[in-house]
């Protein structure tokens, strides 16, 4: 995988991810991001090429909340799915 490329493009139902906490976004400072890892449910395409994942539906594995995310907020893979 080139490391240019982001690896939200490479999530797959079932998959483990790390989530940068969304109040975080927009803080400068590396040290300060918060993560939670989910559990991807659903990838869900844009509306110009729906193979494109823009959101993903998550289970939150610390207290089961399942949450609709922005792609892109995904950080990195922890644990592919076994498919």
């Amino acid at each position: 995988m080139n490391s240019a490329t982001p690896e939200f493009l490479f999530v797959k139902p079932g998959d483990y991810v790390a989530i940068e906490n969304q109040e975080n976004c927009n803080d400068a400072k590396e040290k300060d991001k918060n993560y939670w890892v989910g559990q991807v449910i659903n990838c869900i395409g844009g509306a110009r090429n729906p193979n494109s994942w823009t959101l993903f539906q998550v289970a939150n594995i610390d207290n089961g909340e399942i949450t609709i995310i922005n792609a892109d907020i995904v950080e990195k893979i922890l644990k592919p799915s076994e498919s």
